[in-house]
C-alpha cells in the first residue's frame, strides 16, 4: 500500500499483558497484523467489540494469562 494510504483497523484477535502494559493484536485492514498499546486502542470500536467476546466490560478485566484469539484475521 502507498505510504499515504490510510490503514483502517479490521478487529483485535488478541492480547498479552506484558508487566503492568497491555497490548493488543490488530488486524489492519490491509492485511497485515501488528501488537499495538493500549492508548493506541482506547477508541476504537473493536476494542468494545473484542471486550464483548472475551466477556468483560473493562479493559483491566481482561485475563492475564494467554488468551485465545478472539478470531483470526
Amino acid at each position: 500500500m502507498p505510504d499515504h494510504a490510510e490503514w483502517i483497523v479490521d478487529e483485535l484477535d488478541s492480547h498479552h499483558w506484558n508487566g503492568k502494559n497491555l497490548e493488543f493484536q490488530v488486524c489492519w485492514n490491509a492485511g497485515e497484523t501488528t501488537w499495538e498499546p493500549l492508548e493506541s486502542c482506547k477508541e476504537l470500536a473493536a476494542l468494545d467489540q473484542y471486550l464483548m467476546l472475551m466477556g468483560v466490560k473493562h479493559w483491566w478485566q481482561l485475563p492475564r494469562k494467554a488468551a485465545a484469539q478472539a478470531a483470526q484475521c
